[in-house]
């Protein structure tokens, strides 16, 4: 019943972005798994856990991987952008090497 009630809490934890105590749990889960102390009517109730963790990892696998492209479109596009301080001249290098005119 331990192992059982350990991983639920895994998931719980998860879902609250409790990651710390999350990865000490599994931890402690996976002692439990190594010793062998995890009782045969529990099992299937363990591995119905640890495909819902499974799920909720792979969907935050996702969601980084879509936050990083993101990122990198904001970055690939913010290069095309002018910053101007308070006088009105062009602040930062845009690597073309033409020269600032002002009509």
């Amino acid at each position: 019943m331990m192992a059982l009630h350990l991983i639920e809490q895994v998931r719980r934890d998860l879902l609250a972005l409790n990651l710390k105590p999350a990865l000490e749990k599994i931890q402690e889960f996976e002692k439990l798994v190594i010793s062998g102390s995890i009782r045969r009517e529990h099992a299937e109730k363990c591995a119905d856990v640890l495909g819902d963790i499974r799920v909720l990892a792979g969907a935050a696998c996702d969601g980084l991987a879509a936050a990083q492209r993101q990122l990198a479109e904001i970055a690939t596009l913010s290069r095309h952008l002018d910053t101007y301080d308070r006088q009105g001249r062009r602040i930062g290098n845009r690597g073309n090497g033409r020269q600032d005119r002002i009509f």
